[in-house]
């Protein structure tokens, strides 16, 4: 028997079969719509509401017309709901159909697509419990070597502390060059904006083969923007507007107050630089002083034809033994022969290495230099005694009489000039006379040098070569270039130092010296004022600026003499302040800014001192930059290569704040008694200085004195008293600029001269940096490698 026909199919006409299972259904409200309107009803069913045709031949000719719905109830009911041509009870029926339908099963339905939906929970080992045989592990091993050589990255990165986070949540390459780059950049740039509101930041730009760097820089380096500079001018105007753009978008972006801009001495920067001031005079244009002591190293051999010639010789002579190694077999032996213990027995330790010079490492030069007058018993004994033996050793098997004949006489001029008393004599000689550029030249290139400490070493070697033979190689030192202005009065408001070094031709006074502080001071406080504000603004800014004139005019003039109730309680403990706290004068500063009548000098101070003077950082910029934007990479996007490196950075402080990375500690490339002997500048006094409580007594009296005359003369006229500092009397109005000879000219007395050791540390990377090039194999204990490739 059948099983029973449901409701909804008294308002379906059934048609023929359309699958298997189930049958066609047409819609009788819409067959009724091809009806023939000759055909009457006969009848109607009430009970069923469904009506009875007399005829069904016509609804044969109507199928063909109408559209088929399949034959379950779902599809039925649907089709009732939508259809204009149903009756209202079967649209009634069809919707209790679907609800019925949805109620009984909505739950389940629920339940079965959450599950559906939910990924499986699988349990997974990580690190070090993951259950490894012995194969699996070395298997695991191998691949990580491989993807280390694979990706060209240092052994150590295995055990970066990121590193070690990534292998528990790996992503996916768009996933970390997209999104995550993004976001981790945005969180860089909005902790700087944090740091840097409302400070003191000196910018710094420099090129990198077709890229420019600009950077913020302080007592810590943010990079700040990386632009395509290809096919843009460089020349100054162009220059000029670009560095405007990035100090005004700078500032717009950060809140930080630009105070300084530093580049390098080139063409297109210079001009630039220079044109910046003129149209910013608030800022200060400075050239990045570590360049200078090279430039002053490349015046140096200008002026002494003779040292440039001693030092193409010695690298020449160097680079030749280097290349031979049977011809430095033979200078090991006799190296090592003059130092041995006994007659016929090798010294213990290993022959030193014949150092060649770095050419952007100008310390190097003189390391290698002070090495080779240290190996001068050895090198002139091999070629006086062994100048035979050196010479088979670098002819070798070779059969060509012209090639023969050329190495013959290669050998033979080095080995005369080994011989040559007046080389070693010349090679002493420029060996001590760039050994204080060096030193200069390392020192300005810190990360806190300041304009004091350049001053000072420019004027240490300006006296150590006035006493040169020929005194041609000390004039000028390039101090001419300078923005003499700031650098005198950062090593004024040095504390520690002030007037001390200046000497006896400097002729400083008082007065002279306030003049020119106060045109500092104006200068750096010359911003023009918002023309958004109104003229009663304008009015008030301009009274605050004149109050702030006169109350850091007077702190100045206090702090020159040591008798003064805010400054002499510094001075009385200032050797047990430096001893625990050492000489940075910012500190020093940093504690007279509760004091009112000093806040405005001692903010002042901290701006002055707060510059570091040379873009160094770069230099470290450009170094990080060739390792994420290499030959194989080099089609990385500007932008996404300054999100790689400001996240770089970010992390690397990060990880020095939580101990996780150690500092590195900074190579002493120069030895501060060696400093001390050769550029150190005097400290003396004249008659004229303000040097000591007597003579501020006496300038200060005579200070008060003009004041009350000027008072009197008031009163009498009655005019309103308006006090100002007289100016002296036959002195000139302007006292800067003024040479190097002049501010710390005088007698000095010339340090004796003496042999100083290599710098050990210099000198055993260039060791290392030597052993890296070479076939030798290491010595027990020896170091491998010179470090240089790993960028930690």
């Amino acid at each position: 028997m059948p099983p029973k026909k449901l409701d909804i199919w008294n308002y379906f006409h059934e048609g023929g079969i359309q699958n298997t299972a189930h049958k066609r259904a047409y819609c009788l409200g819409c067959l009724e719509q091809h009806r023939p309107t000759d055909i009457i009803d006969v009848n109607m069913d009430s009970e069923r509401q469904a009506p009875q045709m007399a005829s069904t031949d016509w609804i044969d000719a109507a199928i063909p017309l109408v559209k088929s719905v399949l034959g379950v109830k779902a599809p039925m009911a649907a089709h009732l709901i939508s259809c204009p041509h149903a009756s209202a009870d079967a649209k009634k029926e069809a919707k209790a159909v679907q609800g019925s339908n949805t109620k009984k099963h909505a739950y389940a339905s629920f339940l079965a697509v959450e599950k559906k939906m939910k990924q499986p929970e699988l349990k997974v080992f990580k690190g070090i419990d993951i259950p490894f045989n012995d194969a699996q592990a070395e298997m695991v091993q191998t691949q990580f070597l491989r993807a280390t050589v694979s990706a060209n990255l240092p052994f150590l990165w295995t055990m970066d502390a990121e590193v070690i986070k990534l292998f528990l949540m790996f992503r996916s390459r768009a996933t970390e060059s997209g999104r995550l780059l993004d976001e981790s950049a945005t969180q860089v740039d909005a902790s700087v904006k944090v740091e840097l509101a409302g400070k003191y930041v000196t910018m710094a730009s420099d090129g990198w083969k077709d890229k420019n760097s600009r950077l913020r820089r302080g007592r810590y380096t943010h990079l700040v923007d990386l632009i395509h500079t290809r096919g843009k001018k460089k020349d100054g105007t162009s220059m000029c507007n670009a560095f405007c753009g990035h100090i005004d978008t700078f500032e717009g972006d950060t809140g930080g107050i630009v105070v300084a801009y530093i580049t390098d001495n080139d063409g297109g920067s210079q001009r630039g630089r220079k044109d910046l001031v003129i149209k910013r005079p608030y800022l200060f244009g400075i050239q990045c002083c570590s360049h200078q002591g090279q430039l002053i190293l490349l015046d140096y051999f200008k002026e002494n034809p003779e040292a440039d010639a001693t030092a193409e010789e010695t690298a020449g002579v160097i680079g030749w033994i280097n290349r031979h190694e049977a011809v430095r077999d033979v200078f090991d032996e006799t190296q090592q022969h003059l130092t041995s213990r006994q007659p016929g027995e090798k010294s213990g330790k290993a022959a030193l290495t014949y150092l060649s010079a770095n050419l952007t490492r100008w310390t190097t030069h003189t390391v290698s230099w002070h090495r080779q007058l240290e190996l001068k018993t050895s090198l002139r004994n091999a070629a006086i005694n062994r100048q035979q033996d050196i010479v088979l050793a670098q002819v070798g098997a070779e059969k060509n009489k012209k090639k023969v004949a050329a190495m013959t006489k290669e050998a033979n001029k080095y080995c005369d000039l080994l011989d040559d008393p007046q080389y070693w004599k010349r090679l002493q000689t420029i060996a001590e006379d760039v050994e204080p550029i060096t030193f200069i030249t390392n020192i300005n290139q810190g990360d806190t040098t300041r304009g004091d400490q350049v001053i000072l070493g420019l004027a240490g070697v300006y006296l150590h070569f006035s006493r040169h033979v020929n005194p041609r190689v000390a004039a000028g030192m390039r101090w001419a270039d300078f923005d003499q202005l700031f650098f005198v009065i950062a090593l004024v408001l040095n504390p520690y130092e002030k007037l001390s070094r200046f000497g006896d031709a400097a002729g400083v006074q008082i007065f002279a010296l306030h003049a020119v502080f106060m045109e500092l001071y104006r200068r750096v406080h010359s911003r023009p004022i918002p023309e958004t504000l109104s003229e009663a603004e304008h009015d008030i800014i301009l009274t605050q600026k004149s109050q702030k004139e006169t109350m850091v005019s007077s702190a100045f003039l206090q702090y020159l003499g040591e008798n003064s109730q805010h400054f002499s309680p510094f001075y009385d403990q200032c050797d047990e302040f430096r001893k625990l706290h050492g000489d940075n004068p910012v500190l020093v500063w940093k504690q007279f800014l509760p004091v009112p009548e000093i806040r405005e000098l001692a903010d002042f101070a901290i701006l002055i001192l707060g510059i570091v003077v040379n873009s160094g950082g770069t230099e470290r910029v450009f170094s990080d930059l060739k390792i994420k934007r290499t030959r194989l990479r080099n089609r990385l996007s500007f932008k996404k290569t300054e999100k790689m490196s400001k996240v770089g950075a970010s992390i690397r402080a990060e990880h020095l704040a939580e101990g996780l990375r150690k500092q590195r500690e900074p190579r002493k490339n120069h030895d501060v008694k060696r400093v001390a002997e050769l550029i150190a500048v005097p400290k003396g006094r004249n008659s004229r200085d303000v040097d000591s409580q007597a003579a501020w007594r006496k300038v200060y009296t005579h200070w008060v004195v003009s004041a009350r005359e000027e008072e009197m003369a008031a009163e009498e006229s009655g005019e309103a008293y308006e006090p100002s500092v007289p100016a002296p009397e036959g002195r000139r109005k302007t006292w800067l600029p003024c040479p190097l000879s002049k501010l710390f000219g005088g007698t000095v007395k010339k340090p004796p001269s003496r042999r100083r050791q290599a710098f050990t540390q210099e000198e055993r990377l260039m060791e290392l940096l030597a052993a890296d090039h070479s076939d030798e194999e290491p010595d027990d204990g020896e170091l491998e490698g010179s470090g240089d490739e790993y960028n930690g």
